[in-house]
């Protein structure tokens, strides 16, 4: 396993060894006029975009590994058309400060996202295809009738967040408007679904590890509710089966998010 991946995990493992080393101090612990220590409930939604990136598709029993540049991807972040394929942007988080300092907060959280390589775009293709050498530009159908991740990226991260309360007053003590700023790390369970030449393979795969920064502010609309609006970034390579091989894509995306959240 690549360096990088074993610093990630480790990473990840000990953000959720956190979480579960504080869990026992959460359930004990005398809330009452304590706002900063309350488990945190987010819903949110929003857009995401992915940078264009390179794809590369291996199929060695057929004797091609091709590299696919500068892949376009769309979203489905907002549609009309509700299908399957095409349900909005999801994410839910569930955050708890620490006692000490009140000011920094761990969470967990779980992104859904979809991609989808558009099949008219031209790229340069290089690599060999069925033991044919190729460097050329073509449309991605030529070679790739379909290759989407519509059932999900699928982000499973777990958050380190610091916060700070500005606006205070009688009603909210530790401040209306709440702006804060995190770093997180994790998995991705992604469902890719592609067809190559008439072969069709789907399903879930556990992926790689993931990371990303996030910013955002939260508006408190009474005791329990607030508005948040948040920016995200996100770094994640995404590893799925195609038939007789494997696909790999990095994914660099940028999330605008709105969301409600509840505190208890």
């Amino acid at each position: 396993m690549p360096r990088q991946s074993l610093v990630l995990l480790f990473v990840t493992w000990s953000i959720i060894s956190a979480l579960g080393g504080l869990l026992p101090t959460w359930a004990n612990a005398d809330i009452r006029g304590e706002e900063r220590r309350r488990v945190h409930l987010r819903l949110f939604t929003g857009l995401g975009l992915t940078k264009s990136g390179d794809l590369r598709i291996r199929q060695p029993r057929l004797g091609t590994d091709l590299l696919f540049e500068r892949v376009t991807w769309e979203h489905h972040s907002l549609t009309t058309r509700w299908t399957r394929d095409s349900i909005p942007y999801t994410g839910l988080r569930a955050e708890r400060f620490f006692q000490h300092p009140s000011w920094l907060a761990a969470s967990v959280e779980v992104v859904h996202f979809k991609i989808t390589a558009t099949p008219q775009q031209r790229i340069r293709v290089r690599g060999a295809d069925n033991g044919t050498p190729i460097d050329t530009v073509a449309p991605f159908y030529q070679f790739v009738q379909q290759y989407r991740v519509t059932n999900g990226v699928n982000l499973l991260l777990g958050n380190l967040q610091a916060h700070r309360g500005i606006m205070s007053n009688t009603r909210f003590p530790h401040g209306q408007l709440d702006v804060y700023t995190g770093i997180g790390s994790g998995v991705t369970i992604p469902h890719t679904s592609s067809s190559i030449d008439g072969d069709r393979l789907a399903g879930y795969e556990w992926g790689r590890p993931a990371l990303q920064a996030l910013a955002g502010i939260s508006w408190r609309t009474s005791e329990h509710w607030d508005l948040s609006l948040e920016y995200k970034f996100t770094r994640t390579t995404v590893d799925g089966s195609v038939a007789n091989g494997d696909s790999r894509s990095r994914l660099h995306t940028n999330h605008l998010t709105f969301g409600f959240g509840y505190q208890y």
